[in-house]
C-alpha cells in the first residue's frame, strides 16, 4: 500500500498540464467518434519509456519506464493502468503529473508482483467492453498482449485509428512544435559555432545538446555530428574525433519541447566547399526546393516524390538519391504518419506536420541534405526549423 496519496486531489498541487482541458477534452471526443465510426465500445492503449506519446497524448502523464496502459470507453469514462512505480510509491514515480481521476497501479517484477498484472489490470479496466481496439501494439511486449488478449476476446488492432486522429495538429499542438523548431535552430546555431579543423565531433554535439537543455528543451533524439569518410552513412554515434579541413560534416538534431519534436539537419565541410563536396551540397539544395514546389494540400506524398526524382534525374547523383523514402510525419513522437516515400497516395492536408529530407549520400564522401520540420497549411506549408539552408561557404 502506498504511503503517499496520489489520488487526483493529492496530484493537483504538482500537476501543470501541457494543454488546456478543453483540448484534452477535444482528443477523447474525437477518438470516442472514430471508435464509434470502428464499433469499439473501448480503446486500450499502450505506452512505455521508449514510446510515451500515445499514453501522455491522453492524460498528460509520459511513463518514464515500465509499462501504462489507457483504457478509454466509448462513453468517455477513462482509467490510467501503471506499473511504473518505483519503491511502491507512485508519486514518487512521477504519476502526480496525470490529469485522470481513475489511476490503478500495479508493482512490477522487481517488486513481487507479476510480469502481467499491469495487463490484466487493464483488461479489468476495460470491463463490459464487447469489442475493444489496442493501440500502441508495436510497443507491447508478448506477454502483456497474451494477458489482454486471453480476457478481452473481442480485442482488435487499432493503431491507425489512433494515428489518424493525431495527424491533424490543433493550435495548441502548432504552437508547442514552432517553439520546439525554434529551440532547434537554437542549438543548430550552437553547432555551427563549434566546427572547425581540430574541434571533435562530441564537443560539437555537446554544444548543441547544452542550448537545448538551457533553453528548457531535451533531445528528441540522439544528437548526430559526423564528419569524415562516416558523413556518407548519415547516422552515427560522435566520436573523439578531431575535424579535419575540407571534409564533409553531417548534423542532425531536434528538441522535445513540452512533449512536441522537431527535426533539422543541416550538412557543411570544415572550411571551404569544393570539388565533390560542394556539388554534393548544392543537389541538396535543389532537391530540397524542388520537393517543396508540390508541397501543398490537395497533392499526394508520391506527387512531392515525383518532383524529387525529376530533380535528380539526369545528375551524376541519381544513383545516390535515397528514394527509399524522404521524410516522416512529426510531432509527439519523432516518427509517426504519415511516411514520407515513393508510392505513397496519402493526401498533404493542413494542419499535418512532416519531418521533411529528401537525400543524397555518397559513401565516402558525405550527405546532401537540408532537412527541415514543416507545418501543412491552408495554401502551402510553413517552415517550423528556420536556420539558414545554405551553410557552406
Amino acid at each position: 500500500m502506498p504511503r503517499v496519496p496520489f489520488d487526483l486531489d493529492a496530484r493537483r498541487p504538482y500537476l501543470v498540464q501541457a494543454f488546456s482541458d478543453a483540448e484534452y477534452d477535444r482528443r477523447s471526443a474525437a477518438l470516442c467518434e472514430a471508435m464509434q465510426r470502428e464499433g469499439l465500445d473501448a480503446l486500450c492503449v499502450y505506452g512505455n519509456a521508449s514510446a510515451p506519446s500515445a499514453v501522455a497524448y491522453l492524460t498528460n502523464y509520459a511513463p518514464a519506464f515500465g509499462n501504462a496502459f489507457v483504457v478509454l470507453h466509448a462513453d468517455r469514462r477513462m482509467a490510467v493502468i501503471t506499473d511504473a512505480v518505483l519503491h511502491g510509491e507512485p508519486m514518487h514515480s512521477m504519476i502526480w503529473s496525470c490529469r485522470v481521476p481513475d489511476v490503478r497501479v500495479a508493482l512490477g517484477p522487481i517488486y513481487g508482483g507479476s510480469l502481467d498484472e499491469v495487463a490484466v489490470l487493464a483488461a479489468d479496466a476495460a470491463g463490459g467492453a464487447s469489442v475493444v481496439g489496442l493501440a500502441g501494439s508495436a510497443h507491447l511486449p508478448h506477454p502483456l498482449y497474451a494477458a489482454l488478449a486471453s480476457r478481452l476476446p473481442g480485442l482488435r488492432p487499432a493503431d491507425q485509428l489512433l494515428a489518424a486522429v493525431r495527424l491533424s495538429k490543433s493550435d495548441e499542438e502548432i504552437v508547442k512544435m514552432r517553439y520546439a523548431g525554434t529551440i532547434a535552430d537554437q542549438a543548430l546555431e550552437a553547432v555551427f559555432k563549434t566546427l572547425r579543423a581540430g574541434a571533435e565531433e562530441t564537443a560539437a554535439s555537446a554544444a548543441g545538446v547544452a542550448r537545448l537543455h538551457t533553453l528548457g528543451a531535451r533531445e528528441a533524439f540522439a544528437t548526430c555530428v559526423i564528419g569524415g569518410a562516416q558523413a556518407g552513412l548519415k547516422h552515427g554515434v560522435p566520436r573523439r574525433r578531431a575535424l579535419v579541413q575540407g571534409e564533409m560534416v553531417f548534423i542532425d538534431l531536434g528538441a522535445n519541447w513540452d512533449g512536441y519534436m522537431s527535426d533539422v539537419s543541416r550538412c557543411t565541410a570544415v572550411g571551404r566547399a569544393a570539388g565533390p563536396a560542394r556539388a554534393l551540397l548544392d543537389i541538396g539544395l535543389e532537391l530540397y526546393r524542388a520537393g517543396l514546389e508540390v508541397m501543398r494540400p490537395g497533392r499526394t506524398v508520391d506527387d512531392v516524390s515525383n518532383a524529387l526524382l525529376a530533380a535528380v534525374r539526369g545528375t551524376r547523383f541519381k544513383p545516390y538519391y535515397c528514394s527509399g523514402g524522404f521524410g516522416h510525419g512529426i510531432g509527439m513522437s519523432v516518427i509517426e504518419a504519415p511516411g514520407l516515400f515513393a508510392g505513397n497516395t496519402t493526401e498533404l492536408r493542413p494542419r499535418m506536420t512532416v519531418a521533411y529530407e529528401p537525400m543524397v549520400v555518397v559513401e565516402g564522401l558525405g550527405t546532401g541534405v537540408v532537412e527541415d520540420t514543416l507545418l501543412i497549411t491552408e495554401s502551402g506549408y510553413e517552415r517550423l526549423t528556420n536556420y539558414p539552408l545554405i551553410t557552406w561557404a
